[in-house]
């Protein structure tokens, strides 16, 4: 049984932005497929449709979908104006549990060399 999909609908604002970040050189790859996966299902395309032509599963495509549609920004104050990209926060990866890594590539490679033998 197939889950039903949520319907998406963009700002205009939002669709420019999304839009930008796929075109974007330095955006990162994740960002740009769950960009591709939003702007894909704006166009009321099915959930498996949208993972053939971006080359992942379609729970992948359930899930950002899933997310995009039932996010809500964060309260804001009063006097605050309202942020028309506030629903782009949805595509980032929420904060996970256990202790961050505690290294760094430039650190690894250097304690590499000290172990190499020396001839």
């Amino acid at each position: 049984m197939l889950t039903p999909h949520y319907e998406i609908s963009l700002s205009e604002i939002e669709q420019q932005q999304l839009q930008a970040l796929v075109r974007a050189g330095k955006t990162p790859q994740q960002l740009v497929l769950r960009a591709t996966i939003i702007l894909r299902a704006q166009a009321d395309v099915s959930n498996q449709q949208i993972a053939d032509e971006v080359g992942t599963s379609r729970n992948l495509v359930q899930k950002w979908r899933k997310r995009f549609a039932l996010y809500e920004p964060p309260p804001r104050v009063a006097q605050e104006e309202i942020d028309p990209l506030a629903r782009l926060a949805a595509l980032q990866d929420l904060p996970r549990s256990g202790r961050p890594p505690d290294f760094s590539p430039v650190g690894a490679a250097h304690s590499r060399c000290r172990r190499l033998p020396r001839h």
